[in-house]
């Protein structure tokens, strides 16, 4: 976490820049971001502007020049969806290759509304000048209202050359009130003109003369009180007064060489300058003698390397341009601690460009929203807390090089590997450029995933797993529980399956399994049908199948563990017959046995067949509730041919009984009780 570095500017207007080829920059976090998209296309000069907090309102490259003849772009101002907002074609706004072609400043007294100041290059009549501009456009201005294309912003106004001749050079200073503006530019090359921006408009241009003249880029410090702009061998320094927009007391300076860029420091006391020769120097202008307080910071000299313009950012760092052409590459370089200890931070980003299509410069701004009175605190970041996953192991980099370190835990390198939880801060110091400080905390984390004991159900059901675990949960395959991200949840596969449950926290994970077995069912046949039998009869029950077998009620069975036991129920019975397998699955089936009462009124036949066919052979007392009776049968001279306790067969002395009436006569006992009867029955052969 980051507890040092917070931009002590509460405007972030500047905060998002677009410019050279598509190129963007995010200075929101604090520290600058590439991002994209972008659709930018100029060569040098552009211009962006951002709300209060930094988000994205329009940006332009100020002007442009005809697509077909030249192949570059025209004037555009693009939306915050990069989307075209307004074309100034090739015939309003400023020049493609200006090096302040444009300025973005809100117009005083209303927040939803914005000028955008524009400047002609210096090269506009190449391949002809456009008809009725026959010294250019000089310096225009765009009104636009961000109320228009819902809150994408509209032009509502243009107004063309305000100032003609004028050239290349285009700076904004705030006025002393905080509200107004003053708009700087080239009165042609003799002097500087100051047009005055306050809540009634855009006011008229007032000239100033300046020895030896004036051109190219111009620079105000962010408090107001200065402006460097260049000349031939220097460049000039002139005193401003952001209350009245006076111009005074033009001081030459000699550079050694002439003048690439210029840029005043965050708390306006230096001056920067890149020199022709390459050389990076300040001057400090609170000395007696300005021009004798040259200071070399860095020699920028390197073959096929050029040096282009500068701009003070809202980190409080100066930075530049600089490309190699020998590498189709573009670089943005810094300069460092400005304010007190200025040093060189060479290739901060570096930009692929094609080797015939370079660019030179970066936004421009009114510079008093990068105003810092002292150089912020080091940006020390360590980033957000976070976890330890088991032994894994962290490095922690303070993102600061060429500087002395001091860890909580004794190191003194710019970066340390941590292997165990707790609390690391640091301290950075560099010369002269403050301190930095940051902490971190470094928890264990473990997710401790647990999906639980392996499961074994039967076929047809559903069972519940028994995971637990840290942060977010993921079952996989997720279509065969209830929902991924619980715990516990219901699986609903058809077919054994192994299920991985993961468990992340903090950046760590974990994982375990679990297999759940679907067993089959016990095969299970009952033979047996539903049947009627008179009380105190048994009846065989008969099953086939697998597993492990159990009757239930065990009323009248002569088993309850076997496939086919003898029942004799007294009642009507539904015996259910449950067959178990080894997985613990079972199967069921049942079958009802209806008990009738018996019928106590016994049958005596009174003729009988006694041929051998099986049929009506035999001579004996009917009914099912019999148990037992004594028949004794007499043939008609009374002679006793018959006697026993079970059925005649009809034969006598081991020969067949003639056929006749035999009269007989028989004791049965049945339903508890005694019955006697005397009758005849016939014989039929």
């Amino acid at each position: 976490m980051l507890l040092a570095f917070s931009p002590l500017q509460a405007q972030k207007e500047g905060n998002i820049w677009h410019f050279g080829d598509g190129k963007a920059l995010n200075f929101n976090s604090g520290l600058p971001v590439v991002t994209t998209p972008s659709a930018m296309k100029t060569f040098e000069g552009c211009a962006s502007i951002c709300d209060a907090n930094g988000n994205l309102l329009f940006y332009s490259n100020g002007g442009g020049r005809d697509p077909l003849a030249s192949g570059q772009s025209s004037g555009k101002i693009w939306n915050r969806n990069h989307a075209v907002m307004y074309d100034m074609d090739f015939t309003q706004g400023g020049g493609f290759s200006s090096a302040q072609s444009a300025v973005i400043i809100p117009k005083p007294g209303d927040p939803d509304h914005y000028y955008l100041f524009t400047m002609e290059e210096v090269e506009f009549d190449v391949g002809g000048a456009v008809p009725s501009q026959p010294q250019g456009r000089g310096l225009s201005f765009f009104e636009i209202d961000m109320t228009l294309n819902g809150g994408l912003g509209g032009v509502v106004n243009y107004v063309q050359s305000i100032l003609v001749p004028s050239f290349e050079g285009l700076c904004a200073v705030r006025h002393s009130n905080g509200s107004d503006y003053w708009i700087l530019a080239h009165n042609s090359e003799s002097g500087l003109a100051v047009v005055p921006v306050n809540a009634a408009g855009v006011g008229a241009p007032v000239l100033y003369n300046l020895p030896n003249g004036s051109g190219g880029v111009i620079k105000a410090s962010p408090d107001g009180q200065w402006i460097a702009t260049n000349q031939q061998t220097g460049y000039l320094l002139c005193r401003f007064d952001p209350a009245s927009g006076v111009v005074s007391n033009p001081l030459a300076q000699t550079s050694g060489s002439g003048v690439t860029s210029a840029s005043f420091s965050p708390n306006s006391k230096r001056l920067f300058i890149i020199e022709d020769s390459g050389a990076l120097v300040y001057y400090d202008l609170t000395a007696a003698n300005i021009g004798a307080s040259r200071t070399a910071v860095a020699n920028l000299e390197a073959a096929g390397l050029v040096n282009a313009q500068m701009q003070l950012g809202p980190d409080g760092k100066i930075y530049f341009i600089q490309n190699s052409f020998l590498l189709a590459e573009t670089y943005l370089s810094a300069i460092v601690c400005p304010n007190s200890s200025p040093a060189l931070e060479p290739r901060i980003f570096t930009f692929a460009t094609a080797a015939d299509n370079p660019f030179f410069g970066l936004p421009n701004f009114d510079d008093a929203i990068f105003r810092r009175d002292q150089d912020p605190p080091l940006p020390v970041d360590l980033g957000a807390d976070r976890g330890l996953c088991g032994e894994e192991t962290i490095s922690l980099n303070v993102g600061i090089s060429n500087a002395t370190y001091a860890w909580s835990n004794g190191a003194q390198t710019q970066s340390i590997n941590v292997s165990t939880p707790g609390l690391y801060a640091v301290t950075v110091t560099t010369p002269g450029c403050g301190i930095g400080i940051d902490s971190i905390l470094i928890n264990e984390v473990n997710p401790a995933a647990n999906a639980g004991p392996d499961l074994v159900i039967c076929r047809g059901e559903s069972a519940q797993l028994q995971g637990s675990a840290n942060g977010q949960i993921n079952w996989v395959p997720a279509d065969l529980v209830s929902d991924p991200n619980l715990p516990d949840p219901i699986f609903t596969g058809t077919n054994s399956a192994v299920l991985v449950m993961s468990a992340s926290i903090d950046g760590c994970s974990g994982q375990d399994t679990v297999q759940v077995t679907v067993a089959d069912l016990p095969s299970l046949t009952l033979l047996s049908k539903d049947t009627t039998i008179i009380a105190g009869n048994p009846v065989q029950l008969n099953a086939n199948g697998n597993g492990a077998y159990q009757w239930l009620p065990a009323d009248g069975l002569s088993c309850t563990d076997c496939p086919n036991p003898i029942a004799t129920p007294a009642q009507t019975t539904t015996y259910i017959l449950t067959a178990v397998n080894a997985a613990g699955c079972s199967e069921t089936a049942s079958v009802t046995i209806t008990v009738n009462p018996p019928d106590c009124e016994p049958d005596v036949p009174n003729a009988f067949t006694p041929n051998g066919d099986m049929i009506n052979d035999g001579f004996a007392p009917l009914g099912d509730a019999i148990d037992s009776y004594q028949l004794a049968v007499f043939n008609r001279w009374g002679k006793l041919v018959y006697e026993g306790s079970g059925p005649w067969d009809g034969r006598f002395s081991g020969e067949d009984a003639p056929s006749d009436v035999y009269a007989f006569r028989v004791s049965i006992r049945i339903c508890g009780k005694e019955l006697t009867y005397d009758g005849d029955v016939t014989v039929i052969r």
